[in-house]
Parts: C-alpha cells; structure tokens; sequence
C-alpha cells in the first residue's frame, strides 16, 4: 500500500466565487490556501459538469430542475420574493411562474436562486459526487487518504426537496450517498450550525451515521439531542447541541463523544462538513472556539485513520479568522499524518 493519496477536487468557478449581495469571504477561499500549504503535493482535480445528475442521487427531479432553469436564468432577471414561503396553508393555486416556485422551494428569504447561486450548486453537486468516486478508488491502496471537495454554496441545510440556509444541494450527503455503495459512512458536521439537511437525508438509512456538534437553536425546528434516527436506524443519528458561549473547554467533550460514536460504527469512509463558524469572531460568537482550537480539530479527526472527504460550510465575516483557523485546522491534520 501506498503511504498517503491527498487530492483537491475543485472547480475554477466555484474556487472563485462569492454568494451574490452577499459581502464575505468564502470559505473556499481560505480553505484551498490552508490546504496547499498544508499539502503541497496534492493533485489537483477538475470534476466535469453533468447536468445535475449527483444532485439527483440525493434530491427530488422537480427541485432539480428548478435550480437547473435558474442556473439559466439572465442575471438580474429575477425578482425574489420576500417574506413569503409557500406553507400549505397559504396555497390555493400551483406558482406559474419561477418566482412563485422559488416560494415553495426555499424554506427562508435568504437562500435566493441567481444563475450564479444554481451554477455554482450545480458544480459543487458534480465535484462531491467525483471526489467521492475517486476517494474510493484511491481507498484501496492507500494507507491514508482525503479529498477535499470546496462546494459553494454550502449544503448542510439542504434537504431533498427544499433548500434554505443559503443552501441549495446537499454536498455532503450527496458525497456520502456514492461512497455508501461500497461501505458504511459517518458524515460529521463542525459547522455551528446544525445540519439537518445531512441529517434529514439519511435519518432511516442504517448505512450511513451522521453526527453534528452544534450550537442549540438553529434552525429552531431540529438538532434536538432526542433526535436518534428512524425507525428502520435507530441510532444512526447523533446530534451534539452546545448552550450559547460554549468554548473549547465545553467543546472538547461533545467531539471526544463524537469520535467514540465513529469509532463504534466501524465506519469505512468518514464525510467532513467544515465549516469555521464556531470561531469566536464569527457565526455570531456562539460557540468562541479560537482558531487555535481548529488545530485540535484537525488532529482528532484525522486520528480516526478514515479515508475522508471534506466539504465546505460556513464562514462569517472576517476574513483573518477565517484563514487562520482553515491553517491550524490543515496543519493539525498534517502533523497527524506525519
């Protein structure tokens, strides 16, 4: 066996892109850079479109088909609507139009659908499915091995037939569907956020664990810890709220559970959802990791010894932060591979 197989598969468009009205550093961004630095002799992959086929192994054709025709759409020619999502209360007639179909497929009025968004989700979707496909592969013969797959938008709050959360495919999930053809899988998921898209996916598939270690409250309607799995997986689902102000020290326990549940599982491919949110400068301050903590991070999980893909979350506001947590968190993981 070889040692160690470390590849990036990413897209030039999604490697450049930011959320339109949007002004944030993407996660992308610092993401790719930490990676490189950390792992100069990674090849560089570039998946190929596909017409939205990945995006259909884990959501509905019609929800497809709508981020298909807005990818489209001219630029601008879309008037979203605000404050209206399409509960089934309001509705008396199916929307005829795009605009009104963006209502019931959308669970916020954030998560908007411009040709960039629905391009980039599009991309993202292929890349995870790719990067997947080709972490198996190399899984064989190597001792280590880890994709990077950069997916903008991000996809934990995507759930097969509705996106929200600035979330349009489910990256991970849709990565962890391939590589459950040949094992079993674990999706864990650091973002602040919960991610009840992931969660929602695989909620009553055996053959796939998901874990979040979150900060309670967000998005109000899941992520309780009584949230185990379905009734054909019990089990299988594990969610790790932490209170408000939650730093390292109230942190480290949720992620030592965390890896025991992998463990236990026996899981042959790990999913990483990353998302840099629960540095204290962003997402709020509701976790106040330091970015140093991310290097702590990045050990542990790489610890597990699983070949792993890694997809991007979340990211807010300060671009310093951002970058350095993405360094300590890639560095921490090198040093364990070492």
């Amino acid at each position: 066996m070889s040692t160690t197989v470390i590849a990036e598969m990413t897209s030039p468009y999604v490697e450049h892109q930011e959320f339109p009205d949007l002004v944030y550093p993407t996660s992308v961004t610092a993401t790719l850079a930490a990676f490189r630095e950390a792992f100069p002799a990674a090849a560089r992959l570039v998946p190929e479109e596909d017409g939205g086929a990945a995006a259909l192994s884990v959501h509905s054709r019609d929800y497809v088909d709508f981020v298909k025709e807005g990818s489209r759409r001219p630029e601008g020619a879309t008037k979203f609507p605000l404050n209206v999502v399409a509960l089934p209360e309001l509705k008396v007639s199916e929307p005829r139009t795009f605009e009104g179909r963006h209502t019931q497929y959308f669970f916020d009025e954030i998560t908007r659908a411009t040709p960039a968004l629905c391009e980039g989700a599009l991309i993202s979707a292929a890349a995870s499915q790719q990067g997947a496909r080709r972490l198996a592969e190399t899984a064989q013969t190597a001792e280590h091995a880890l994709m990077l797959v950069p997916t903008r938008p991000p996809g934990h709050h995507a759930l097969p037939s509705v996106g929200g959360g600035l979330c349009v495919f489910a990256n991970a999930a849709i990565a962890a569907r391939e590589l459950s053809r040949s094992g079993r899988v674990v999706v864990l998921d650091i973002d602040q956020d919960h991610g009840n898209g992931t969660q929602g996916v695989f909620y009553d598939d055996p053959s796939v664990l998901t874990i979040s270690i979150h900060a309670e409250g967000w998005p109000h309607v899941a992520g309780f810890a009584e949230e185990t799995g379905g009734p054909g997986a019990p089990g299988t689902n594990l969610n790790l709220p932490l209170p408000t102000g939650t730093g390292f020290d109230g942190y480290a326990p949720a992620l030592e559970t965390a890896l025991e549940t992998i463990a236990r599982f026996e899981a042959r491919y790990l999913v990483l959802a990353l998302g840099y949110d629960a540095q204290r400068e962003q997402g709020f301050g509701l976790l106040r990791l330091d970015s140093e903590d991310f290097g702590v991070l990045g050990r542990r999980i790489a610890g597990l010894g699983l070949p792993t893909l890694v997809t991007t979350e979340g990211c807010y506001g300060y671009y310093e932060s951002t970058a350095v947590a993405a360094t300590h968190f890639f560095q921490g993981w090198a040093e364990q591979w070492r």
